[in-house]
């Protein structure tokens, strides 16, 4: 499980020219459909992003790979063999990250989030609200969207939701206090790491 393997690619919404010439017709065809400029922009960058970042690890040509699966269920390189990829989107950003084995990746934008202690206790594991709970009033906003992400990254790693992934999942709490900690996902163990993040996000990845 090592996390320097994975190759991570951020880009901002602003680039849509340069990420929209790496689509393929189809998906040129439902930018178009989009109703609401940023759905659109958003669209554009992400799949983009995604078929460059794959084409150079690859060596294949950008619009000529084929991903299967998605709605509903984590969307796969067709004949990628052990490369994985995921991708995540916030505020002005999109980030992908593809490596071999399980990858998972989670961006948030840091903002106000109202009955963020409901949303602590009832859905973190025990030893992240106590974790979450001791920390200094002004650092748990951070410290939410730290376990925030770490929790989506490791779900998204393993091709789990959030219905059934969220009882099913621990961070070790240490990730608050130390860039890269321990998590588990119904039992099975990985490594999430908090990484670098444009001023106003969290974003951490995920290895399985």
């Amino acid at each position: 499980m090592h996390l320097d393997e994975v190759t991570v690619r951020l880009a901002h919404l602003d680039e849509e020219r340069v990420w929209g010439a790496f689509l393929n017709d189809d998906e040129r065809m439902l930018a178009e459909t989009a109703v609401n400029p940023t759905v659109r922009i958003r669209h554009v960058v992400a799949r983009g992003l995604r078929r460059k970042l794959l084409s150079d690890l690859t060596g294949r040509p950008a619009d000529a790979l084929v991903f299967v699966g998605g709605e509903g269920s984590k969307p796969r390189l067709r004949m990628a063999g052990e490369l994985d990829f995921n991708t995540s989107h916030a505020g002005d950003y999109v980030v992908v990250a593809a490596g071999t084995g399980g990858v998972g990746i989670d961006l948030e934008q840091i903002r106000e989030v109202r009955e963020m202690e409901g949303i602590v206790r009832r859905y973190f594991h025990p030893d992240e609200v106590a974790a979450w709970t001791a920390l200094e009033s002004a650092a748990r906003m951070v410290g939410f969207f730290i376990l925030w992400c770490a929790r989506e990254a490791a779900m998204k790693c393993f091709g789990i939701g959030l219905a059934r992934g969220i009882a099913l999942t621990r961070i070790d709490p240490a990730i608050l206090t130390e860039a890269e900690a321990e998590a588990t996902v119904d039992g099975a163990e990985l490594r999430v790491r908090v990484m670098d993040a444009p001023r106003g996000y969290v974003m951490v990845l995920a290895r399985g």
